[in-house]
């Protein structure tokens, strides 16, 4: 049976002025940021199925540049990736899908809270995932019969020391 590869992509830095949040953009910043950790990404060499991303601009924006800069289709939207869905309501989701290797870009504490559920931490816990950081989780199927393994978690600054 072939295992499931996902790897959580937190969205760039956002403009924290904009109302409402959901329609917060990325900043210049972010974006520069983004793109760099995104050229770390493409250096590992992972080959993605696809990439799902949450309806929120500031996500939308980072799976954008994700997309163009591994070269992949355009991301789709998962609406259960936004900000204000659950985990249970994201891995329904994911299951229903038959993800492979899927690049999830998405808002803490949702991707977190996700990881942690996979590797077994029980619902109280969390990884802290840092914006333009990723995390990769190999798991043999969703929903998940026995925790996930973690293989590897980095931030943004260490994706972009990657892409150089």
């Amino acid at each position: 049976m072939k295992e499931i590869q996902l790897v959580f992509f937190r969205h760039g830095i956002a403009d924290p002025n904009v109302t409402p949040d959901h329609e917060r953009p990325l900043t210049d910043e972010g974006i520069k940021k983004t793109r760099a950790a995104a050229e770390g990404l493409r250096k590992l060499e992972i080959p993605f199925d696809k990439i799902l991303t949450s309806p929120w601009r500031r996500a939308a924006q980072t799976a954008s540049i994700l997309a163009d800069v591994l070269m992949t289709g355009a991301p789709e939207e998962l609406p259960e990736l936004a900000g204000n869905r659950s985990v249970k309501e994201l891995f329904d989701a994911l299951s229903r899908r038959k993800p492979g290797n899927v690049l999830l870009v998405g808002h803490q504490p949702l991707l977190g809270a996700a990881v942690a559920h996979l590797l077994g931490a029980g619902d109280k816990c969390e990884v802290d995932l840092r914006k333009s950081g990723a995390c990769a989780i190999q798991v043999e199927s969703l929903p998940s019969r026995k925790p996930a393994i973690l293989e590897w978690l980095l931030t943004s600054k260490q994706l972009r020391a990657f892409g150089k």
